[in-house]
């Protein structure tokens, strides 16, 4: 090959590996259909959710990922009522480098199915499909290449560049999920809730940024799970954890707390809690989260304290993390059990 590339950036061409990594966020246990579909079949109100993220602000490489999710219940309507399951549907942005230079988006919808394991309805495993479809975008007029400079002016934009990458791939995207859930509930006991998750994204390896080639955007497989355990005073602790394998395995525990400020009145929840948490990335980075909830909407803060190699090399390879959810009551219920994330 007579022409190579020259300026771009070592982290830049490090990130056309990196691309079989799919964006991770920190607040996992709030990212809804982007962590496991399957969490359209928990949730017995209509959920709006998202997440937006920046990391590595101080480094040559930018990245900002976006996610959104949208969850509407299937409930069969009776003198019991029956949560069947639910439909859902999701975006996501993903950007890296100082001017866009790689862009990725995707979209999905899903559809759940629940195999009630009691007559209640807190013991249930909900299963689900999502199908959708993922583009993949190179920004070439913003990299420079060997055959653009001129021995007389230097870099010149109006001389051809490489071809080497193909500037726009779409591809299908397949992903399916389940999630089982166990709620503890006796009367005036304070509640426990017990879930275990298991989702695997790509199913059918989408392209990624090189021409004809399958290879990029590898199986991502994720086990998620943990509890949540309430207590008289108005306090709950959700200790959880994530375990990601695609290509490389990632780790990632930790626990929040939450406590209503206000009072409890017999079994009714209070209206205001607050929330701090802490996690931890193997060999990654230090996490610590805040956040506020009512029963309409949640939001939540999170940062990113790197200490890994990179960190060490680089100054300014942290990030942060907002998340915000509201919720469409649509069932009177005098206790609602969510799903673990929102």
């Amino acid at each position: 090959m007579k022409n190579y590339i020259i300026v771009i950036p070592l982290l830049v061409l490090g990130y056309l590996n990196i691309q079989a990594q799919d964006p991770v966020f920190s607040q996992f246990y709030s990212t809804g259909l982007y962590l496991n579909p399957a969490l359209s079949g928990l949730e017995k109100d209509v959920v709006l959710g998202m997440n937006y993220r920046t990391q590595w602000a101080g480094v040559n490489l930018p990245f900002k990922t976006f996610q959104f999710s949208a969850i509407h219940p299937i409930i069969q309507q009776g003198v019991r009522s029956k949560h069947l399951g639910g439909f859902g549907a999701s975006a996501f942005s993903d950007e890296a480098g100082p001017n866009r230079e790689f862009v990725s988006h995707g979209v999905s919808v899903s559809s759940s199915y629940n195999f009630h394991l009691n007559r209640t309805g807190k013991h249930i495993i909900s299963t689900a499909l999502q199908f959708g479809f993922v583009q993949r975008h190179i920004n070439m007029d913003n990299l420079q290449w060997s055959s653009q400079y001129s021995s007389v002016i230097g870099y010149d934009r109006s001389l051809a560049g490489e071809n080497l990458i193909a500037n726009r791939i779409t591809s299908p995207v397949i992903n399916a999920g389940l999630i089982w859930r166990l709620v503890i509930d006796q009367h005036y006991k304070p509640m426990k809730m017990f879930y275990q998750g298991l989702a695997i994204s790509n199913l059918n390896r989408p392209r990624g940024f090189y021409q004809d080639s399958k290879a990029v955007s590898a199986t991502l497989f994720k086990l998620h799970g943990g509890m949540l355990q309430s207590f008289r005073n108005g306090l709950e602790i959700s200790p959880n954890y994530l375990i990601q394998y695609q290509n490389t395995l990632q780790m990632n525990v930790g626990a929040y707390a939450a406590y209503s400020i206000s009072d409890i009145i017999s079994r009714s929840v209070s209206s205001v809690k607050v929330s701090l948490g802490a996690w931890y990335r193997v060999k990654d980075s230090f996490i610590m989260t805040t956040g506020i909830m009512t029963p309409a909407w949640n939001f939540g803060f999170s940062y990113d304290a790197n200490n890994s190699s990179l960190d060490r090399s680089f100054q300014g390879a942290n990030a942060w993390e907002i998340s915000f959810a509201y919720k469409i009551s649509i069932m009177k219920e005098l206790k609602k059990f969510s799903s673990p994330l929102f």
